[in-house]
């Protein structure tokens, strides 16, 4: 759906958004998130059926959201501790969750299987000892993939690249340190070596990256093979699928048949029977799904810009990504704005030179795009409370998926030590 098309959806339903909520706040549409899955399904069904995808859950954790996926059919990808409690609380089948993490509790990963979780990444050797140990403890068995780092050029954010050769994230492949904690985990009791993963990084704006993952981790199973006579039946070869901000990336269907060729192709150049495909998409699944709305409370100008000052910022908007801003209105752009938070840095500025309608107090801008690791990464600068969630149902009905926050919710955990605490501390508090 195209920026016309999105901004006239909006104003269909803007009388209905704020007659429950009021600015700033996200709105999600149930149809993005039902169409996003079901296009990513219908890729990989006509050109790869033998396939799962595991919804990143790192993108948004939002239990409404989370539960539309499942709704679809989707499976779950998840961290050790809330991820996974998300999950669970989402209607999540725990077989449908592959566990990830690069250092996890052993106590978290007993919890997962206790929950009946199968299936578990391994990012290096002390996460295969920690599995040993939970399912010694548990008389359970586990699944695992050993996730591999090739040091690829990958072309995205440098923060959000997590197959190259600087990245924290896998096994060194050229070293031979993961094929030796391949050998390990076959050795392991407790332990069955089922797959290879590797993760490119996120908003990935080319087919190529997914081309040169398949090879090198197909190559890399016929090394585990030779080595170890395992044949490797799973191969995740996680997310990264784009989504347009202010710039052309690859379609839905280029990307699944571009991977789907490449691995088809390594698996006969190695030898391989064609293992099961995994993908592990969020912000395909979730990011142009979300908007967030937000109120113009001054305007001012400045000998270098205009600004237009909103009643959120960069704590509800994250970072890297142009998101397309515009005004929720029918008037044609005519300025250009700074539009910024009120948030206490220099910083707080969502984007630059926007053009927009000229504004006044009262007005509403739509932050674009942002239904990907906004949620997950909004912060309490200033103890500004973060805003709530709406989501817009198929039917058109708008529901609330996440309350406003309170100044009691950004401040119930804290604590005043007794001696220190004044008459009014008790009192000081307010919503």
């Amino acid at each position: 759906m195209d920026l016309a098309a999105r901004k006239a959806r909006l104003l269909d339903h803007r009388d209905a958004l704020f007659e429950a909520f009021d600015t700033p706040l996200y709105a999600f549409f149930e149809e993005d998130l039902r169409r996003n899955y079901r296009e990513v399904r219908a890729a990989l069904d006509d050109h790869y059926p033998d396939s799962t995808i595991h919804f990143a859950v790192k993108a948004n954790y939002n239990l409404g959201v989370l539960s539309v996926l499942r709704d679809e059919g989707c499976h779950a990808e998840a961290y050790a501790r809330c991820e996974l409690t998300a999950t669970q609380a989402a209607g999540f089948d725990p077989e449908d969750v592959l566990l990830t993490g690069m250092n996890r509790p052993v106590e978290d990963v007993e919890r997962a299987l206790d929950l009946g979780v199968e299936r578990f990444l391994v990012d290096n050797e002390q996460e295969l000892a920690k599995i040993r140990e939970a399912t010694d403890r548990t008389g359970t068995e586990a699944e695992v993939l050993i996730r591999g780092n090739p040091a690829m050029e990958v072309p995205t954010h440098p923060e959000v690249a997590t197959a190259t050769r600087e990245s924290k994230f896998g096994l060194d492949i050229e070293s031979g340190r993961a094929l030796a904690v391949a050998e390990d985990a076959v050795e392991a009791q407790g332990v069955e070596l089922v797959g290879v993963q590797l993760h490119v990084g996120s908003q990935i704006r080319g087919v190529e990256p997914y081309e040169v993952a398949a090879r090198e981790m197909l190559s890399f199973a016929a090394d585990v093979r030779d080595a170890t006579g395992v044949e490797i039946d799973v191969l995740d070869l996680g997310g990264g699928f784009p989504v347009p901000y202010d710039e052309e990336v690859p379609d839905t269907e280029t990307i699944v048949a571009s991977m789907a060729d490449a691995v088809r192709s390594a698996a006969a150049d190695r030898d391989l029977a064609e293992p099961t495909l995994c993908v592990e998409p969020g912000r395909r699944l979730v990011g142009n799904a979300g908007a967030l709305l937000a109120e113009v409370g001054v305007v001012k100008e400045t000998p270098h810009a205009s600004f237009a000052v909103l009643d959120a910022g960069t704590n509800a908007v994250s970072s890297y990504w142009p998101y397309p801003i515009y005004a929720l209105s029918e008037a044609d752009p005519t300025e250009e704005y700074h539009v910024a938070g009120p948030l206490c840095y220099t910083g707080d500025v969502i984007q630059e030179d926007v053009a927009l309608p000229e504004l006044d107090r009262g007005d509403v801008l739509v932050v674009d795009r942002i239904g990907a690791y906004s949620l997950g990464s909004a912060s309490h600068t200033n103890a500004e409370p973060k805003p709530p969630v709406a989501l817009v149902r198929e039917s058109g009905d708008v529901e609330s998926i996440r309350a406003r926050e309170t100044c009691e919710d950004v401040l119930g955990n804290d604590r005043i030590p007794d001696d220190l605490r004044g008459e009014e501390a008790s009192s000081g508090r307010t919503n």
